[in-house]
């Protein structure tokens, strides 16, 4: 066994929180042959938490020895948990974590790798999606699988199309011209964003072509500024220059969820989660969705969201936590999820009867959609396209002033 000693420096609640890791990795030989209890922490919803259940029984059906012990947290406490837990060597096994943080666990040599080492991992990942997938990788190993996710499609509000005498757009240029068409003054906006944070304007920053940083991520000069990712960020601008977009995504307003079922906005881009809320909010509002609208060069995207499974590096009981992480990946464990609305990361079940039919936009668009910088500083990049964004929306900077800025903001960032 070789013992691990490095520093975890994340930001908590505003303070640096420094923490020491130090914990040992068992050899798959050392794995005790009686009953073994793993511990997995997540932060399911209501529904997902109880088909969880499920799950866990029928894993614990194929492998009596096992026993999964499920912990859930509220979001905004699950880091700050498994920060404090790690620092007294009382993490969990495995656990369930938001896509943008295994990068930043995975630098600071909490996460156990993969591949090479995990049986069967090469032909697990050869069936997942490429986008979800690329989340998990890091300097040159992948430190999780993808458990679940989930990306953002137009949503175009039926009755206000037909009145305007307009069809679900299909490329950026007739998205612009709907926009502008189906804006009433204050009374109707053709489209609205859910604020300036980069998860709203990432699926048009993608089907444009834009680009943060370099494959490699070593660079954001040339690319966040780049030409595609200014034509994406001067459209965006345009249409809100002309009124055609909503000034809520500066804050206050009516929220694009309740805006688009009322008829206020005509089209918004969210995700699959909308069906429940509007069930339970709207039930007689029929929800109506439809692939990003194709950029210059033709090609749909958006942005990648969702969750990954990770084994940490403590683990006493690495074989078992290693096929609970299977066993997640499967096809049986991927359908019972998606029973609660979970859509799975197994690109083989697209089409499959089996699973909910409102699946299949997403799925399709999942084949290009796009992950946002798996990067430990992700956040601080948000950060500054975030205020970019904000600057050019106000008109502070042109866009690409706005852009060069953020591009030198990230760049040091990455040094």
């Amino acid at each position: 066994m070789k013992p691990i000693s490095k520093l975890i420096s994340f930001m908590l609640a505003g303070a640096l929180l420094l923490v020491s890791l130090a914990a040992c990795q068992p050899a798959a030989t050392l794995e005790p042959e009686g009953p073994v209890t793993i511990t997995y922490w997540h932060t399911m919803s209501d529904p997902e938490t109880a088909q969880l259940e499920n799950v866990i029984a029928a894993f614990e059906a194929a492998n009596p020895n096992i026993t999964v012990e499920a912990t859930r947290y509220a979001y905004d406490d699950f880091k700050p948990a498994l920060l404090t837990a790690l620092a007294g060597e009382e993490g969990p096994d495995t656990a369930r974590l938001d896509i943008a943080w295994v990068s930043e666990f995975a630098d600071q040599g909490a996460l156990m790798q993969l591949d090479g080492v995990m049986p069967g991992f090469e032909e697990i990942v050869a069936g997942t999606f490429p986008g979800p997938l690329s989340t998990n990788y890091w300097e040159g190993h992948y430190y999780g699988l993808p458990q679940n996710t989930n990306t953002q499609v137009l949503l175009w509000n039926k009755e206000v199309f037909e009145a305007g005498g307009a069809t679900p757009p299909e490329t950026m240029e007739e998205f612009a011209q709907v926009a502008c068409d189906l804006t009433e003054g204050e009374e109707q906006y053709g489209y609205a964003l859910g604020g300036t944070y980069f998860w709203a304007p990432a699926p048009i920053f993608y089907a444009m072509g834009g680009q943060i940083v370099d494959e490699d991520i070593t660079t954001a000069d040339g690319y966040i500024n780049g030409p595609e990712s200014v034509a994406a960020f001067t459209m965006l601008k345009d249409l809100f220059d002309k009124d055609c977009i909503s000034p809520n995504l500066l804050g206050g307003g009516i929220g694009t969820a309740d805006g688009h079922a009322t008829g206020l906005y005509a089209m918004i881009i969210d995700g699959p989660w909308m069906v429940d809320i509007y069930k339970g909010n709207y039930p007689d509002f029929e929800v109506n969705f439809a692939l990003i609208p194709a950029g210059p060069d033709g090609t749909t995207s958006s942005v990648v969201g969702g969750e990954d499974l990770v084994i940490f590096e403590g683990t006493e009981h690495a074989d078992a936590a290693m096929k609970w992480a299977a066993f997640l990946l499967s096809e049986e464990s991927q359908k019972m999820m998606a029973e609660a609305g979970v859509i799975p990361t197994l690109s083989g079940l697209t089409g499959d009867p089996s699973i909910p039919n409102y699946f299949a936009v997403f799925l399709e668009q999942l084949e290009t959609a796009q992950a946002r910088v798996p990067h430990p500083k992700w956040g601080d990049m948000d950060g500054a396209i975030n205020n970019a964004f904000q600057r050019m929306l106000r008109g502070e900077q042109s866009v690409q002033t706005a852009l060069d800025q953020a591009a030198e903001e990230i760049d040091a960032l990455l040094q």
